[in-house]
C-alpha cells in the first residue's frame, strides 16, 4: 500500500496570541482603527504565497505565562488563546517569519517539521 503514498517534507509554524490583539502602527488611522493581529497574519500569509493558513480558537488555557482564560457564553471572550497555523516549506516559513518579525515580536512561535502526504 505504501507504493501509492508520496510524501514531502514541509514545515508547520504555529503562532500563539490572544483574541483581542491588534497590530501596532504609527498611522493615525490605524491607531483609531487597528487591525486584528490574527487576521493580518493570515492576509500576509496569503499575499506571500504560503500554502496553508488556519486559525484555531481555544476554550480554556493561557498564553506566554499569562493568566488562565476560559470561554464564556455570557461575557466577552477577549484574552482567549488563538493558534495560527501556517504550513509550507521551511524556507518559505523562515522568510515569512523574518520579513514580518514586528508582528511576531513577543509571540510564542513554534516550528515543527511535518510530512505532506499525496497520492500518485
Amino acid at each position: 500500500m505504501s507504493q501509492n503514498l508520496k510524501t514531502h517534507k514541509l514545515g508547520k509554524l504555529r503562532i500563539y496570541l490572544q483574541t483581542g490583539e491588534k497590530i501596532k502602527s504609527k498611522s493615525l488611522l490605524r491607531k483609531i482603527f487597528p487591525k486584528n493581529a490574527y487576521k493580518e497574519i493570515i492576509l500576509q500569509a496569503k499575499r506571500n504565497g504560503i500554502m496553508n493558513a488556519s486559525v484555531f480558537s481555544t476554550h480554556f488555557g493561557y498564553n506566554n505565562y499569562g493568566e488562565l482564560t476560559k470561554f464564556n457564553l455570557e461575557s466577552e471572550n477577549t484574552g482567549l488563546t488563538l493558534c495560527i497555523e501556517l504550513i509550507d516549506t521551511r524556507e518559505k516559513l523562515e522568510k515569512f517569519f523574518l520579513s514580518h518579525k514586528a508582528i511576531f515580536k513577543d509571540k510564542v512561535t513554534v516550528f515543527k517539521e511535518v510530512e505532506f502526504w499525496d497520492t500518485e
